[in-house]
């Protein structure tokens, strides 16, 4: 990976669920090989991976977690099983596998959102419904980095 994933990008799914990846995500990948699987927590979104930053959170998943628990198995099931690769075609489109356009309801206009060294890919209704309840529960995401970063000062 060459930088760092930001940035807001609409594109539209078509019938054969294949969404054109975004140019400027694009540059910042190594190759054209991509991960894909479910959002974290109960997000209706997918998250996406270049090759190296997935490689490198399923070995960190694997020496953090163990198997032989409850808890760890269920990460598996929800992150790691539903995982695919997929390549970003000649055309510089994805094709996104239907059990997970089912998951996050892709329907047709969709929104790629740039976090850091991973990308969310969401329905913009859905992306646009969970952002207003987010500013309906007053989540201040300004706020809670402070909040952080004060605790963090705090800490060295």
């Amino acid at each position: 990976m060459n930088g760092y994933f930001f940035g807001e990008y609409f594109n539209t799914l078509d019938e054969k669920g294949r969404i054109a990846f975004p140019s400027k995500l694009k540059e910042i990948l190594n190759d054209d090989k991509i991960w894909i699987t479910k959002g974290m927590d109960n997000d209706k979104c997918l998250l996406i991976y270049p090759q190296d930053e997935w490689e490198r959170t399923v070995k960190e998943l694997e020496s953090r977690i163990h198997i032989y628990t409850r808890e760890a198995r269920w990460i598996y099931r929800r992150f790691i099983s539903p995982a695919r690769e997929v390549i970003i075609d000649k055309n510089g489109r994805i094709a996104i596998p239907q059990s997970l356009r089912e998951y996050a309801n892709l329907k047709k206009d969709c929104l790629f959102l740039g976090m850091n060294k991973v990308i969310e890919l969401w329905d913009v209704e859905i992306f646009n419904n969970e952002e207003k309840k987010a500013s309906d529960n007053y989540i201040n995401s300004f706020e809670e980095l402070g909040k952080i970063a004060m605790h963090s000062s705090k800490e060295l």
